[in-house]
């Protein structure tokens, strides 16, 4: 079957000619070595062969998509507003194919989910019963941190993925599934072990240790400098065993979200709720905007996965 996309019907008539994933595939090349060269080498095409189907979406586009020199290429700023465009149609074509390969073989459609470390668990839970329940869908389940995965969900490469709210992400849709609260973690005869809930401010003087990147980092960062706490830095953790260690020695207190406790052995260790403020992560289930008309089996699926991720994670 050609690879081609049809031009809108509204296109004027010097423009009709479609654009052929192909041709995008040399376009992507192309920005990414910047050199005719060496795209074509990487396509396995001619160079003339090249130029022409860089030339050919140009001309459909009626835009210039890169400023040529003799020694380097660059894209032009409609080129580069272009580019994740194309990344992202053709990540779509590519699994398409091997969808289609895979209804072809198996007779089930592909549903590609990335969720969150913390949410592992309770993601393999709902699949392993949704798989049971869905005999036409093949699921695929990858880990990956936040920004990572909302990157592939744009490109393509993942149908669904289970994280955390950030910034407002432009194109895909996004439903609440759980919050997900901050705990403080002791030795069981510290201080503070005792109590039901703590304000932060009971944490001044300790040695703090928590995970410095991603959304947890940003949290609890903000949190702290709220209340005038510092992180340590004797100790510095980016693993769950290395945070419940320091904690469970006594050498530092931990914060950490509670969905990280799960399945964790928790017996030398207090785990006590931080309030005033009270941070919650909110963990969502996000799609792209357009699932619905890119993969309906996919769109259909996000209706049984909301509840059932919501249940698998309250328990």
């Amino acid at each position: 079957m050609p690879e081609i996309l049809t031009a809108p019907a509204s296109r004027p008539a010097a423009r009709t000619q479609a654009i052929s994933l192909r041709q995008l595939r040399f376009f992507t090349a192309l920005a990414d070595t910047g050199n005719f060269s060496r795209a074509a080498e990487r396509m396995i095409v001619s160079q003339p062969a090249l130029s022409a189907g860089i030339r050919q979406i140009e001309e459909h586009l009626g835009v210039r998509l890169f400023d040529r020199s003799t020694h380097h290429v660059s894209l032009t700023d409609a080129g580069a507003a272009f580019l994740p465009h194309a990344l992202r149609l053709l990540k779509t074509a590519d699994n398409a194919f091997v969808d289609m390969s895979d209804v072809a073989a198996r007779g089930k459609a592909v549903i590609r989910i990335g969720a969150i470390p913390s949410v592992v668990p309770a993601a393999a839970e709902v699949v392993a019963r949704l798989g049971g329940q869905c005999d036409d869908v093949s699921f695929h389940l990858s880990d990956g941190k936040n920004d990572a995965l909302l990157g592939n969900l744009r490109t393509g490469a993942l149908d669904i993925v289970v994280g955390v709210l950030g910034r407002t992400e432009e194109g895909l849709e996004a439903t609440l599934i759980a919050e997900d609260e901050m705990l403080l973690v002791t030795p069981k005869d510290h201080p503070l072990a005792a109590s039901t809930s703590l304000p932060w401010s009971a944490l001044e003087g300790s040695e703090i240790v928590h995970f410095v990147g991603g959304s947890i980092g940003e949290l609890s960062s903000a949190a702290m400098r709220q209340n005038n706490l510092s992180p340590s830095t004797r100790y510095k953790v980016d693993q769950v065993g290395s945070l419940l260690g320091l904690a469970s020695s006594g050498l530092a207190v931990g914060v950490l979200p509670r969905l990280y406790t799960r399945g964790l052995d928790t017996d030398r260790v207090r785990l006590v709720p931080l309030v005033q403020p009270a941070i919650k992560r909110k963990l969502m289930l996000f799609h792209r905007a357009k699932l619905r008309e890119e993969h309906p089996r996919a769109a259909a699926l996000c209706a049984l996965l909301v509840p059932a991720l919501r249940g698998a994670l309250a328990t």
